[in-house]
């Protein structure tokens, strides 16, 4: 069986929302539809869990250019077929062939899509005759802006190809921070103001992991962040993951701990759920936010040893 590249250079990672009803049709039963795709188009794809009532989820996709507009083809034909034979049921004479992808991208990479003056998303438009719009503004908490892909299959298949293309050719500069949507997360802003008027505490990004220390308040205890009130949230991440987001000795934990300026512990697996580890994280609002965008930043980019199993395939 061929199995998804994970590794490599040119591999590109695509991440999509999708609400609740369709990541169900992707993974289909007992996660057969989702397999098939990873198979038949060479990449890898997972849906990401979500915490709270979110109504969205978010899909990866990760393999070259081609290996994920084929699996947006397949994915694309899976949901226009099932929407389909919906409609089929309720109006005979509905007749459905488009679909809508919304590829979130960083907001620093929207002028490679748009072009000077419109002209690049002019162009992709009138050559593929798909309909495409970005948001004007990131989505809430994070650096990212959707594009909406609106078309029939191939449509979608050309727009989505150039569109593809044009990220990987006008890539992030380094250092380029960066905050992943997450579905059902505080729709929290940076830098907004303070309700009483001073400025407030949380007014610059958390950094990314990996960079150096910076004089930030998330370095402070959360008592010191002004008087902020302590919360305490509960996040699940896969146990086989665990190691990365701890590291040896407990020196990535320590240094999220630092970082976010909150308290963080991680639980043992259940007995009833030995794939899955809790993790509780108390201190103000915003260093939890931090907190939780750093872990899921460290089990997003774990990769299993070769020979084992990718832990996503888990969460489908």
């Amino acid at each position: 069986m061929k199995k998804p590249r994970t590794e490599g250079d040119d591999l590109q990672e695509v991440r999509v929302i999708v609400d609740n009803y369709e990541a169900s049709v992707i993974i289909g039963k007992g996660g057969a539809n989702v397999k098939q795709i990873r198979l038949d188009s060479s990449a890898f794809v997972s849906i990401l869990k979500t915490e709270g009532s979110s109504k969205e989820r978010v899909m990866q996709i990760k393999g070259t250019v081609e290996f994920n507009v084929t699996a947006l083809k397949l994915i694309g034909e899976l949901l226009i077929k099932n929407d389909q034979e919906r409609k089929q049921t309720e109006n005979p004479e509905a007749v459905v062939d488009t679909h809508c992808f919304k590829v979130l991208v960083h907001q620093s990479l929207a002028g490679a899509i748009i072009g000077r003056g419109g002209a690049i998303i002019k162009s992709i438009q009138e050559d593929t005759a798909a309909k495409i719009s970005l948001s004007t503004e990131p989505l809430g908490g994070s650096t990212e802006k959707t594009v909406s892909v609106t078309g029939n299959i191939e449509q979608l298949q050309a727009a989505t190809t150039r569109i593809l293309t044009q990220i990987r050719e006008n890539p992030m500069r380094p250092g380029t921070t960066s905050i992943p949507y997450v579905p059902g997360q505080p729709q929290m802003q940076f830098g907004a103001p303070s309700p009483y008027g001073a400025p407030s505490p949380y007014g610059m990004p958390p950094q990314a992991y990996g960079m150096p220390p910076q004089q930030s308040p998330y370095g402070m205890p959360p008592q010191a962040m002004g008087g902020a009130a302590a919360k305490l949230e509960k996040i699940v991440i896969p146990t086989i993951c665990a190691g990365t987001v701890i590291g040896k000795g407990g020196s990535i934990i320590r240094d999220i701990k630092m970082q976010s300026g909150t308290t963080i512990s991680v639980a043992a697996p259940e007995p009833t759920a030995p794939n899955d580890r809790v993790v509780s994280i108390s201190g103000p609002p915003q260093g939890i936010q931090t907190a939780i965008f750093l872990i899921r930043q460290r089990v997003e980019s774990y990769q299993p040893p070769a020979g084992v199993a990718p832990m996503m395939q888990q969460q489908y």
